[in-house]
């Protein structure tokens, strides 16, 4: 009897050890995905997409790790315009997060950058009562999907709502600058654009939109390129910064460095309509007709009319011996860029073209 009584004895205190065992390996499980989470989550504050995925990815790429990092990962691809993929993540973490609305904002980003505002509009709500910094987060998408419709003025109504909930949230202060801008009150563009940096200047997306929308698009393209080189020098991989680079550089005078920069922007995103235009319209411009035309079909193919406008069928019609039909853009309630903007166009927030 005694002996029984051992052996239950010993098989209980086994069992007891087996399960503190495993207590103790997924609460160093839970440890470990918490601070993976807040790293990948202070790459995206610093302004750091790239990072901020690549340690996502990691995260994802062990066992039972949490849905929440689709969603931080699909941040990072809104931020880089990988939209599909964003979407992607997002559509991952649904069936597990459903209606949170960290991740609504993730599919407005998404459908956003697909061309598809309308889906997106379709998760606008409400987002009080939530952790602020997620509050911030959606209150910014949905200024940036009017701004996308260039409903500008509709946009600036809700920046201004995220700019007296967030004063010092260099985002929504950035886009308020820059619909500012595109309504061609360049003074509040440049109080705006000008906050934006002093409170984050390491962000490339803020040098980079203060170089369009403050420089660029009222025609001082020297200050535009150093605004450029700044966001560079901050993310070497910030595609959008080389095209604008690229157009200002154009429009100085430095034809073959131009080329460069738009290629190299096509490089990390060949996506970018915007590039391609901008590449047919120097080859036109220098010459190189064919190669010019077979850049502005390219800039069609990757969706340059649905985003900016009718340019580019019109340069087509004008000198490439061919016709295209023109399709007018999405009408939108807010005026027209100022005259000197180029192509009279909506933006994708937070890149310009």
């Amino acid at each position: 009897m005694c002996q029984a009584v051992g052996e239950e004895y010993l098989r209980s205190m086994h069992r007891r050890i087996l399960s503190a065992v495993l207590v103790l390996v997924a609460c160093t499980a839970q440890a470990q995905f918490e601070k993976a989470e807040a790293t990948v989550r202070k790459a995206l504050a610093d302004g750091k997409p790239y990072k901020a995925i690549a340690r996502a990815q990691a995260a994802l790429s062990k066992k039972d790790a949490p849905a929440v990092f689709h969603v931080l990962r699909a941040d990072g691809y809104n931020r880089i315009g990988s939209y599909a993929k964003a979407l992607k993540d997002a559509k991952a973490a649904q069936p597990v997060l459903g209606d949170d609305v960290e991740l609504r904002s993730q599919f407005v980003g998404a459908y956003l950058g697909l061309d598809m505002p309308d889906s997106a509009l379709s998760f606008f709500g409400d987002a009080k009562g939530t952790d602020p910094q997620v509050e911030e987060i959606f209150v910014f998408r949905m200024g940036s999907t009017y701004e996308r419709l260039g409903a500008w003025r509709e946009a600036i109504e809700v920046f201004d709502e995220g700019v007296k909930a967030f004063p010092d949230s260099p985002r929504m202060l950035r886009e308020r600058g820059s619909c500012h801008a595109m309504l061609g009150d360049s003074a509040k563009a440049r109080v705006d654009l000008d906050r934006a940096i002093e409170l984050a200047p390491r962000d490339a997306v803020n040098y980079n939109s203060r170089g369009f929308y403050r420089y660029a698009l009222f025609g001082d393209h020297a200050r535009a390129v150093a605004d450029m080189d700044r966001a560079i020098k901050q993310d070497p991989n910030y595609g959008y910064a080389f095209s604008n680079r690229g157009w200002s550089r154009y429009k100085l005078g430095e034809v073959d460095k131009a080329k460069k920069d738009l290629l190299l922007a096509l490089k990390k995103n060949p996506e970018n309509a915007y590039a391609y235009r901008s590449l047919g319209v120097i080859g036109i411009e220098t010459g190189e007709i064919d190669r010019g035309c077979e850049r502005l079909h390219d800039a069609l193919k990757h969706g340059f009319a649905k985003r900016y406008g009718t340019e580019v069928e019109e340069l087509i019609n004008v000198h490439c011996g061919t016709t295209v039909p023109v399709v007018e853009p999405v009408p939108v309630i807010a005026p027209v860029a100022p005259a000197n903007a180029p192509g009279g166009r909506t933006s994708p927030p937070g890149n310009a073209p």
